[in-house]
């Protein structure tokens, strides 16, 4: 499934704001509205975090400085003094922190080529819509929205303004899981037969622990997150089932629980474990829990299998964080190979920035991809108000 689009560079200093918000809403907007081109491959194009949360200030920022396509612009925050804090720390000018109010202002920002979207799940939809009218490109964290409609209009307004729309699906880049994924279609293990992927993370511990306050709280708002762990998390495990077999399921079972209901409100689920059916006949047992931590990675055939196993202090699915590496390692028939570590958020944004130099039509992750994920979670969750019953996707 792949995204496709029209693009036709057009600098921004040939229209006004007015000028380009007239365009917008009347469909008429340039196919693409940026600076970049392809024969400026050495420029790093500007990007603005919407968000300065957790994810944005352990993750994003400190690997900025490792891209080599990508500089930080600017930033979108609710927190002024947040906002001067990254100016300071990352160099760019005050007048490009915007607030959640101001943000449509950026569409004359010639310094911000696209956005990355660091918000809550909910927030998504909104703010990656609002920049793609803005002739900004798009990079939204996972999982992309909160339902299947919040996807297919965000890929309406990228098509229709012209701009790129990528998930952040950095693991399509990582090292262990690229070269999981050679190995298994090169019948490393023989045709393939079933799959074990979980991500789950100890949330439950945290809520109750001594740094319980600075928790993500919004996890536990369905309206906010979505859902539970399945929403959570657990776009990881399908992600993996897909990626690493080449295939999408035809149907999906899915099996909720809450033990700690204390915790955990109607609509946020504590665990989902749940089945991927794939139409030859390969399956996949997923899970994605708050209960503990645990990842697994594991893909099986008639000749063996392929691990992707935790490095010391790493996870099979995490990210890097604080600009260090998350350490992977990966075994092939148990034959462990070794590969380098990266850090995966500079390696995704220098990919989009390349694919938006480059003028490309496609992007590796692109918003279908995400859409495809949100309507295979929806399809779980309808399975398991059912009871379990197989769901076709």
């Amino acid at each position: 499934m792949k995204q496709e689009y029209g693009l036709k560079y057009v600098s921004r200093r040939t229209f006004t704001h007015n000028g380009v918000a007239a365009m917008l809403a009347a469909g008429t907007a340039p196919a693409f509205v940026t600076h970049a081109r392809a024969d400026e491959p050495n420029k790093k194009l500007g990007m603005a975090v919407v968000g300065l949360g957790g994810y944005a200030t352990r993750s994003i920022g400190p690997e900025i400085a490792a891209c080599q396509h990508v500089r930080l612009a600017g930033v979108v925050t609710g927190d002024a003094e947040k906002g001067k804090s990254w100016a300071k720390e990352h160099v760019f000018e005050q007048d490009a922190i915007y607030s959640y109010s101001d943000f449509d202002k950026i569409v004359s920002d010639d310094r911000i080529d696209f956005v990355h979207i660091a918000l809550p799940n909910s927030m998504h939809a909104e703010f990656a819509i609002r920049a793609a009218q803005a002739g900004k490109h798009v990079m939204v964290e996972k999982p992309m929205a909160i339902s299947s409609q919040q996807c297919e209009k965000m890929i309406a307004a990228a098509k229709q303004a012209g701009v790129l729309l990528g998930v952040n699906y950095r693991l399509h880049w990582e090292p262990h899981h690229v070269t999981a994924t050679e190995r298994l279609s090169g019948l490393a293990v023989g045709d393939l037969a079933n799959g074990n992927y979980e991500f789950s993370w100890g949330y439950a511990r945290a809520l109750t622990g001594p740094n319980k306050d600075k928790v993500k709280k919004w996890l536990l708002d369905p309206k906010m997150a979505g859902g539970g762990a399945l929403f959570d998390t657990g776009v990881y495990p399908i992600q993996a089932a897909c990626y690493l077999t080449g295939r999408e399921p035809v149907a999906v079972r899915g099996f909720p629980a809450t033990r700690h209901s204390e915790l955990f409100p109607k609509g946020i689920e504590e665990t989902m474990s749940y089945e991927l059916l794939f139409d030859d006949g390969f399956q996949a047992l997923c899970r994605a829990s708050y209960s503990q931590s645990f990842h697994q990675c594991t893909t099986l055939g008639p000749k063996g299998s392929v691990e992707i196993l935790p490095g010391q202090k790493g996870s099979v699915f995490g990210q890097s964080g604080t600009g260090n590496p998350n350490p992977k390692r990966l075994f092939v028939n148990k034959k462990e190979i070794e590969l380098k570590q990266t850090l995966q958020q500079a390696v995704l944004l220098d990919a989009f920035a390349v694919a938006i130099k480059q003028g490309n039509k496609t992007f590796r992750t692109p918003g279908e991809m995400g859409l495809r994920d949100i309507r295979i979670v929806e399809r779980i969750y309808e399975s398991a108000a059912k009871g379990g019953l197989n769901v076709s996707v």
